[in-house]
């Protein structure tokens, strides 16, 4: 039994409704063998504890919105949140407001878009996170993840999982000293890169600057937990979908076997691939606005931050200590963050039906009934538009994210040319 943000949800270790055969068991023996000699850490290799290593970090920064909490707690967490997002839309405001009302310098005016979009980004995602933790989203996914194929996926794949976990920490503890760098110069009445000197004097008083750092702190520690935990949801789904192509792919039949049993493996092979479906639509319910928000602000952030370091090369080592190469790493990182998991969880996807088909022995000796269930099985697994989509205007795969990079690249190189 797992608690699961207050919720007691028990992962059958059973075996489901449906029947299964000496082989299928056979298959099961290595996971049943590591759930009785480890029962005491039997929880160690769970998503939801790696999961929760990452939601900690949001009830410290008081981003604690679970239905279990009492409405006292919620309420103190809901002035916090909204308390740091009012001064984030303020601070885009007023940098807005300068960038319209001062002469046009191309490099001041860069950054100042920069700026905004990158704090409006993690603006949107704490109020993204609030959102999940008030209605119980990840839970949900976690659920089905585990009742769609027992979790092998995710048993299997433990390290990779606990690698995205570290990077987790390291991200955050860099975004950490990024900041109190920027605190730092700011103490001492300093400006980095090319940002307006007006911006520090929002509140009429230089001092009163560090309130906005905090709070542009703040909003971006939670928007390393939403993306972090987008990530670790997704790469789940794509290493569950992984192990079944993998047993799809690996799949053989004993000459004894008759039709009946053949066809029977089949329908349960069919079953779990719609549990798996079903999870990855939940997936796509809970982070199509998610990866919208993220990719429409991130574009815009990645271009300006690499029009300023691209614009004057030779000045580019000196940008270092200029607070622009930082910014364009970050966005560099949460783009290939954004994109690569879903792209990966929608190939695997459309691999199934390569896997099924690829497999001899489904298909010879010809058998009329195992050939007739196999070609149901491909028809079932002929759904293209399975994946994390953007709003639902199209799914997150490798074309579309050829095409993004096409794009931000022509825009970059259009400023570049007009820059002046």
């Amino acid at each position: 039994e797992v608690h699961l943000n207050g919720t007691s949800i028990v992962v059958e270790r059973a075996e489901r409704d449906l029947d299964s055969d000496d082989d299928e068991a056979n298959e099961n023996l290595p996971y049943k063998a590591f759930a009785s000699e480890h029962s005491e850490a039997e929880e160690d290799y769970k998503i939801d504890k790696l999961f929760y290593r990452i939601c900690y970090f949001s009830m410290v920064l008081g981003v604690n919105f679970y239905q279990d909490r009492s409405p006292a707690m919620r309420r103190i967490s809901m002035a916090i949140v909204l308390f740091n997002c009012c001064i984030n839309l303020y601070f885009i405001g007023y940098v807005s407001y300068l960038c319209l009302n001062k002469p046009f310098e191309a490099d001041r005016v860069a950054t100042s878009i920069a700026l905004c979009t990158w704090v409006l980004q993690a603006t949107l995602s704490t109020l993204f996170l609030a959102f999940w933790q008030s209605t119980g989203q990840p839970s949900k996914v976690l659920k089905l993840l585990y009742d769609a194929n027992k979790g092998l996926g995710i048993h299997y794949n433990r390290k990779q999982l606990n690698s995205i976990v570290h990077t987790f920490y390291v991200v955050l503890g860099l975004i950490i000293c990024y900041y109190a760098g920027h605190i730092i110069i700011n103490v001492f009445g300093k400006t980095v890169g090319y940002m307006d000197k007006d911006i520090p004097m929002i509140f009429g008083d230089r001092c009163l600057y560090i309130i906005v750092q905090l709070a542009n702190l703040y909003c971006i520690l939670c928007w390393g937990v939403a993306l972090f935990i987008f990530s670790l949801l997704v790469h789940s789904a794509h290493y569950e979908f992984d192990y079944f192509n993998e047993r799809v792919r690996s799949m053989k039949f004993n000459s004894d076997q008759t039709d009946e049993a053949l066809c029977k493996h089949m329908l349960k092979l069919l079953k779990i691939h719609n549990r798996l479906t079903e999870c990855v639509k939940r997936l796509d319910q809970m982070f199509h606005r998610y990866a919208f928000v993220m990719i429409a602000t991130l574009i815009p952030t990645t271009i300006f931050s690499l029009f300023i370091v691209a614009r004057r090369p030779e000045k580019a080592i000196c940008l270092v200590r200029k607070f622009r190469l930082p910014l364009v790493c970050l966005c560099m990182f949460s783009f290939i963050t954004i994109v690569s998991a879903p792209s990966k969880l929608h190939d695997t996807i459309y691999n199934t039906k390569s896997a099924l088909c690829a497999n001899v022995h489904i298909w010879f000796p010809y058998r009329p009934n195992v050939y007739h269930s196999a070609l149901a099985f491909v028809c079932h697994l002929d759904q293209t538009n399975l994946g994390v989509s953007i709003w639902g205007f199209a799914v997150v795969s490798k074309p579309l994210v050829l095409t993004t990079i096409s794009v931000m690249v022509t825009c970059l190189a259009l400023f570049l040319q007009v820059g002046d």
